[in-house]
């Protein structure tokens, strides 16, 4: 049973989380302050360093978590489908879990570097580089059923998410001026033909 104080330590730490995401999507992670983010969640800042050490373990969290969930929607989306259609299935679920939740979307975007490459800030390196392996798995096995062109799988992991890059970034800075489903469904045309034997 948790106490009162545990609780609101608990909430505490949730309003940080969120105040921290917006304030990540507005400025990015290198030029967002703490004083900002207390700001932000409406709290002080001895407050907000009682729930967490600092901005490197926020971003970490927040990776963690909203990873956590894109990982539950690709299941969810790919269950009973196999090959080619699973790794689509994969990257269009991804695509509209990022595009669902625009703070994280945006503060993804605002790390500056190409997602391809792994490079991200703290954890998200590892998000990133376990997403790229998960992609070219996927596209290994589209290959041996014979669906995918032969390519080195990590060539064609680094072509699918730079896709999704490119396509969510534009649609981003367009003011997200389509609904979504055409976004994912362009992405998704788009891979298709860039893959197939």
């Amino acid at each position: 049973m948790t106490t009162a104080a545990e609780e609101r330590q608990l909430l505490y730490r949730e309003r940080v989380l969120d105040a921290a995401e917006r304030e990540f999507a507005r400025v990015g992670y290198a030029d967002a302050r703490m004083p900002d983010v207390a700001r932000e969640a409406g709290l002080s800042l001895a407050t907000v360093y009682k729930t967490c050490t600092g901005k490197a373990e926020i971003w970490d969290d927040l990776q963690g978590s909203r990873m956590a969930g894109l990982l539950e929607a690709v299941a969810a989306a790919t269950a009973g489908t196999a090959g080619l259609e699973r790794l689509l299935v994969g990257v269009g679920a991804t695509a509209a879990y990022l595009a669902e939740r625009p703070d994280y979307l945006a503060m993804s975007l605002r790390v500056g570097t190409a997602w391809a490459s792994a490079d991200g800030v703290g954890v998200q390196r590892t998000v990133w580089s376990d997403g790229l392996e998960s992609i070219a798995a996927g596209h290994a096995a589209a290959v041996a059923a014979g669906e995918a062109t032969p390519l080195r799988s990590s060539v064609a992991a680094g072509l699918v998410v730079s896709a999704l890059q490119v396509w969510l970034s534009d649609w981003w800075r367009s003011g997200r001026d389509r609904p979504v489903a055409e976004v994912v469904d362009e992405l998704v045309d788009h891979l298709r033909r860039l893959l197939v034997a």
